[in-house]
């Protein structure tokens, strides 16, 4: 490329095979303009054809979309360094609770969709059933490794790794335990295999499998036996309604309180001290009967 001057205009003569040199300049400013928003902390929306933005640097410029479509062909998703726990199997290291494992390399991981009676929850104690699904857990177990599913959600608000587990030998633990009434489905937010949980629970509850024995009458006399102290409603006028525990009560109550009160009241008395336990009572207005 030459430049000629002529009547105090400069035009360029170029010279064949020869590239100009503003071409390399100009390409560079497109792929600054592309790149620009990855570099910002931007995310593609690709269905959309814009850009997502964070107020952080990413920590990778790979992205896990769904299936999309780009210059006419099928793109499958990308696999994150973070999420290849789905391609392999992991060694368990121990049952935490009966919805809860932990795992090498990943740490605590909590079933999705699955709710199992609790046998070490430090709030709660032992509740029925729980020893007979801790072990059936464990005997699906064993020594054996296990594979990871995901869903939308991967971290729950205690920062434990949600997931679908997949035995060796490629049954699910989670349909596992329901199915076999050692669980229930956990059904307060949505996931991809709800609708499947659900049916499965339903089958285990019509065949009286494990806590559905009996229509629920095993769980209620083996709470009569635990000889636990009852939380006790009454009906007062207007609609209200009251709650006793022990010595303490909560008087005229809205229907939506009561739930909220009980919710409190199973916390605080498997929380607290006895001491701690009327403090609290006391300052959040329950009144002592007697006084």
């Amino acid at each position: 490329m030459r430049a000629r001057k002529k009547g105090g205009n400069v035009k360029m003569k170029k010279t064949p095979g020869q590239t100009p040199t503003c071409v390399p300049t100009i390409l560079a400013a497109i792929g600054f303009i592309v790149l620009w928003p990855a570099l910002a902390g931007a995310s593609p929306d690709l269905s959309s054809g814009s850009w997502l933005f964070s107020p952080h640097l990413p920590e990778e410029f790979f992205f896990q979309p769904k299936n999309y479509f780009s210059f006419g062909l099928e793109v499958q998703p990308l696999s994150l360094a973070r999420g290849s726990e789905q391609n392999r199997f992991l060694r368990v290291l121990g049952v935490i609770d009966d919805d809860s494992l932990e795992l090498e390399g990943v740490g605590e991981v909590r079933l999705i969709g699955v709710d199992s009676p609790e046998l070490y929850h430090p709030l709660k104690p032992v509740q029925y059933y729980a020893r007979e699904a801790s072990e059936f857990v464990r005997s699906l177990l064993g020594h054996s490794r296990v594979r990871l599913e995901y869903d939308e959600e991967r971290f729950d608000k205690y920062g434990r790794t949600l997931a679908y587990v997949y035995l060796e030998d490629g049954r699910s633990l989670n349909e596992e335990i329901i199915k076999n009434g050692y669980g229930f489905a956990l059904l307060r937010f949505p996931f991809k295999h709800l609708v499947r949980y659900k049916q499965l629970e339903a089958r285990a509850r019509e065949a009286g499998l494990g806590l559905w024995r009996h229509q629920g009458l095993d769980e209620f006399n083996w709470i009569l036996r635990q000889q636990a102290v009852p939380y006790e409603i009454f009906e007062m006028a207007n609609n209200w309604w009251a709650i006793r525990y022990k010595e303490f009560v909560k008087l005229r109550l809205t229907p939506e309180e009561v739930q909220q009160e009980l919710l409190n009241l199973r916390q605080w008395t498997n929380e607290f001290s006895p001491a701690d336990l009327e403090k609290t009572l006391l300052n959040n207005g329950w009144l002592k009967m007697g006084k």
